[in-house]
């Protein structure tokens, strides 16, 4: 996953195309086909043992607005998406807290 994530960082904040280009989509019209992309092609795995096609497991929480701003300027400040902060802290925390 981090190859992907640093390609759509990447094509979203650094890429430079050039102003006269007709080889590159953008806008609405980009952002159209990108989505178009994904729900054909779906995103890539979480886990990469995993065979094509399977959907990750989804949990929703809710959290306070300071402790949601904390997340997103870590975020931010890291390069990373908020979901891959809190698995990172999940799993971190699972693996010292585990049941006997």
């Amino acid at each position: 996953m981090k190859d992907y994530t640093d390609a759509a960082d990447w094509a979203e904040h650094e890429m430079r195309l050039d102003v006269h280009s007709t080889t590159a989509l953008r806008g609405d019209i980009a952002a159209a086909s990108g989505a178009d992309v994904l729900r054909r092609a779906g995103r890539p795995p979480l886990d990469r043992t995993v065979a094509s096609g399977h959907r990750s497991p989804q949990r929703t929480l809710r959290l306070p607005p300071a402790l949601d701003g904390q997340l997103a300027a870590v975020a931010r400040a890291e390069g990373r998406t908020p979901s891959d902060i809190m698995r990172a802290a999940l799993a971190e925390y699972l693996e010292h807290h585990t049941c006997a």
